[in-house]
């Protein structure tokens, strides 16, 4: 990003207002719907999130901002000292925090806190703004593809289209859920992790969730019922079957926003 960018940036955020780019270490940081840059200096440590303009397609910021808040409440996401309604936030740095690995997955400790955030939120009773539809959604992201995109994906659709009536009458069960735990969203610090990126939370099955992080750490099947058992250790049984479906129908969600977002 350009310096004359930062400028009119700085502009908008009220703690930024009465500084200059100059007055930080500028940063960049990892980030598919957003520009992030952490902002570094002897007296602050922030994170500046830049919505790209094309999230205006998916994202209910309203909606992320109140969800944020209750996830806030619940000391699972850091919480930002400003946000406006196009998404653009400043956030107090996760200070000696990074990133989750697919190694830190096959790490029991990381894996047991990143499991017992997750219980944590879906159990906690609070009803998050919006609610998501899988099929829904896949025909919304299908929809923005271009002809060519479409063509390439059509068959992976029908199939989807066969399996979601039989799963939606499999699953019912809503919970509060974040929907997008890629690595880049778990932050490991020290013994403890944080969810960040909120902008599509909502409710939804928690086996979104969980079939979300065995995609991101590309889990085989034997760590995938291995994350299903604890998650479930003490609480209700759950599907393996469904999880199986719930990764090949989120992979194709996936697959089909990351080409919408750059068509």
């Amino acid at each position: 990003m350009k310096r004359a960018d930062f400028e009119q940036l700085f502009l908008q955020v009220p703690q930024l207002a009465d500084k200059a780019p100059a007055d930080f270490s500028i940063t960049p940081l990892p980030g598919y719907t957003n520009r992030n840059y952490r902002l570094f200096n002897r007296h602050h440590d922030w994170v500046l999130r830049v919505p790209r303009s094309a999230t205006g397609q998916f994202i209910d910021r309203v909606a992320e901002a109140a969800n944020q808040d209750m996830a806030c409440d619940l000391e699972l996401a850091p919480r930002p000292v400003w946000r406006d309604v196009s998404g653009l936030s400043l956030t107090p740095t996760l200070v000696a925090s990074r990133s989750a690995t697919t190694a830190d997955l096959a790490e029991a400790s990381t894996l047991r806190a990143i499991i017992d955030a997750l219980g944590k939120l879906h159990r906690s009773g609070i009803r998050f703004q919006g609610s998501v539809r899988l099929g829904q959604l896949l025909e919304r992201y299908y929809s923005l593809l271009s002809g060519e995109q479409r063509r390439k994906f059509r068959r992976r659709m029908d199939s989807a289209q066969q399996l979601l009536p039989l799963l939606l009458d499999r699953d019912a069960a809503y919970v509060p859920s974040h929907n997008d735990l890629v690595l880049e969203n778990l932050l490991v610090q020290r013994k403890r992790v944080w969810l960040i990126d909120w902008e599509f939370s909502a409710m939804a099955s928690p086996y979104w969730d969980l079939a979300t992080i065995c995609n991101a750490a590309n889990f085989d099947d034997r760590q995938s019922r291995q994350l299903l058992n604890a998650y479930c250790a003490g609480a209700e049984v759950m599907e393996e079957s469904l999880l199986f479906d719930y990764r090949n129908l989120l992979q194709l969600l996936s697959d089909c926003w990351m080409a919408a977002l750059v068509n």
